[in-house]
């Protein structure tokens, strides 16, 4: 049986991952930040005998991220899929001054940027640092990071947004520089635009359900690529995204 973890994982996109996983024969290790949010997600997917193990899991904690890893290969053995979906965007805090620190440029803050890109851009990495001796003893490890269309600066249309626009920037060139050293390696490492994804950040006009934005991405992303597509950014379709 192969196994999974995804992060991000107790509600919408993350939630939809597990799903999809569990019903394609996965074993998945579900995090949340909240053990009880993640255990209570996993209990929506065990009901069928299927096997969803929920861990805590601040993704910008890196004791936490070496410990989770350390459970899985006593555990598991080996991981053959990582889905990087845990993210923030600015756009939806409460705080709004505290949003306007990230988005707006005459309130920009350093720290509240650096924040962001902690957890949009640094934790897929520490992650899969840390996850890379399980990957490896998997005979078709594949890493997949949730970028967004705002990541391409060719498409960019709009100002501000500092933060996510950022971060998920920054992710995809750091995906390309992770890509070339683990190909020596055979782990396949793409980041991934899941078009506009009816979530808490989508909304709910959005184009995809989050099963709908996951179907496509498990079936014409995970499915399907090879070494030759690690490093690129690609579409909910499997086609390039412009960079």
């Amino acid at each position: 049986m192969k196994t999974a973890l995804v992060t991000g994982a107790y509600k919408g996109l993350g939630l939809a991952w597990c799903r999809q996983l569990v019903a394609s024969g996965y074993r998945v290790i579900l995090t949340a930040r909240d053990l009880r949010k993640a255990e209570e997600a996993a209990a929506l997917l065990n009901t069928q005998g299927t096997a969803c193990y929920p861990k805590a899991l601040e993704v910008t904690d890196e004791e936490q991220v070496k410990a989770l890893a350390q459970w899985a290969g006593e555990t598991f053995g080996a991981v053959d899929l990582v889905v990087n979906n845990a993210g923030i965007n600015p756009k939806d805090y409460a705080d709004k001054s505290k949003m306007a620190k990230a988005f707006f440029l005459k309130d920009l803050d350093a720290k509240e940027m650096l924040d962001v890109l902690h957890t949009n851009s640094l934790a897929p990495l520490i992650i899969t640092k840390h996850f890379r001796p399980l990957l490896q003893k998997s005979e078709r490890p594949v890493v997949v990071n949730i970028s967004s269309w705002l990541g391409s600066v060719s498409q960019l249309s709009f100002g501000g947004h500092y933060g996510y626009v950022g971060s998920k920037n920054l992710l995809n060139v750091l995906n390309k520089a992770m890509a070339n050293e683990l190909r020596q390696e055979n782990i396949i490492c793409v980041n991934v635009n899941p078009g506009w994804v009816q979530t808490d950040m989508g909304g709910q006009k959005a184009q995809f359900t989050a099963a709908q934005a996951v179907s496509n991405l498990y079936t014409n992303v995970v499915c399907k690529v090879t070494l030759d597509d690690s490093g690129k950014f690609l579409n909910y379709d499997g086609s390039e995204h412009p960079w």
